[in-house]
């Protein structure tokens, strides 16, 4: 018994830490609240983060070369960038390329080698996030469509030499835990992984870390978000949508949640993950409590011994 618990406490997650736009509040590239995206990253690079993501398309300028250059003068690097589009809409699916080629473009330019898929937030679905039994699901063509979309977009971004993860995300059509088994069993996996997000697994009723555990051999990205579970307890019973929930402070710093971070660590070592984890904290932009949220995430962190790495794999 000893022996199990001193090798749970000396394990170690070595990821490489990276944050977000979206901790700042930065969700909509035009939002006229949104802070500079060089003051964003000064505040990342002050606080230690070792990486940053892309943010949505059109927040940070479309030059790659400046993107870099601006990195560079902070000792940072860009981990990833994502593209959250209605892939299961065949309407809308040269939109779709257009902002995937384009997003592909910064990212490897400017030194990435992470592209995220996010399924768009309609309000059919935020309206019922986080509970699975009220939620319209796609039918057969909304599927395929989906599945299609999904696997040229990586193939778009394979061309850019850029590696694609799928993230589940409340109130979106892939959120629940049969809508990860389909999407990942029905996608090529040397096209296409999976990015898991502590608080959005959580938000669906998932267990993070077995989540993580489930499909370790299709991770390829960690989005590291905790969760109040009073207020998601409270959200769910209200049939909030999700956007009243993150505006209620459904997610929260780092260890002031309900997300078992020994647990994450753990599922991170046993699946010999050394890949970016970057932390989130879905808010409002303008919160005064951003960077004080953000170092103390970020020492969670490093309490939990999650972080450490100065590179990762591709």
């Amino acid at each position: 018994m000893t022996q199990a618990i001193d090798r749970v406490t000396t394990a170690w997650a070595n990821v490489a830490l990276a944050t977000a736009p979206s901790v700042w509040g930065v969700e909509d590239a035009c939002e006229p609240r949104n802070p500079a995206w060089t003051d964003v990253l000064d505040e990342a690079a002050a606080i230690g983060f070792r990486g940053i993501e892309l943010g949505p398309f059109g927040y940070f300028p479309e030059d790659p070369d400046r993107v870099r250059a601006e990195l560079q003068r902070r000792d940072l690097v860009l981990a990833s960038g994502f593209v959250m589009q209605p892939f299961h809409q065949a309407e809308h699916r040269r939109t779709v390329l257009e902002v995937a080629n384009r997003t592909c473009a910064i990212l490897s330019r400017a030194g990435a080698h992470h592209l995220i898929l996010i399924e768009a937030l309609l309000p059919e679905r935020a309206a019922t996030a986080g509970r699975s039994a009220a939620a319209a699901r796609l039918d057969e063509t909304g599927w395929a469509t989906l599945l299609a979309t999904v696997e040229a977009v990586a193939r778009v971004a394979s061309d850019h030499g850029l590696i694609v993860a799928f993230h589940p995300h409340a109130g979106t059509c892939i959120e629940f835990g049969d809508e990860i088994d389909r999407l990942l069993a029905s996608t090529d996996p040397t096209l296409v992984g999976l990015c898991v997000d502590t608080g959005h697994a959580a938000y669906a009723g998932l267990e993070p870390s077995s989540l993580l555990r489930r499909h370790a051999d299709r991770l390829r990205y960690v989005h590291l978000k905790d969760v109040r579970a009073e207020i998601l307890h409270q959200a769910l019973a209200a049939e909030m949508s999700f956007a009243d929930a993150v505006a209620a402070g459904v997610f929260c710093r780092l260890g002031s949640g309900s997300i078992d971070f020994a647990a994450i660590r753990d599922a991170l070592a046993a699946a010999d993950f050394d890949g970016w984890a970057t932390f989130e904290q879905d808010r409002e932009p303008g919160d005064p409590l951003v960077r004080v949220d953000a170092e103390a995430s970020l020492e969670h962190l490093r309490r939990s011994n999650i972080g450490g790495a100065t590179d990762v794999r591709p």
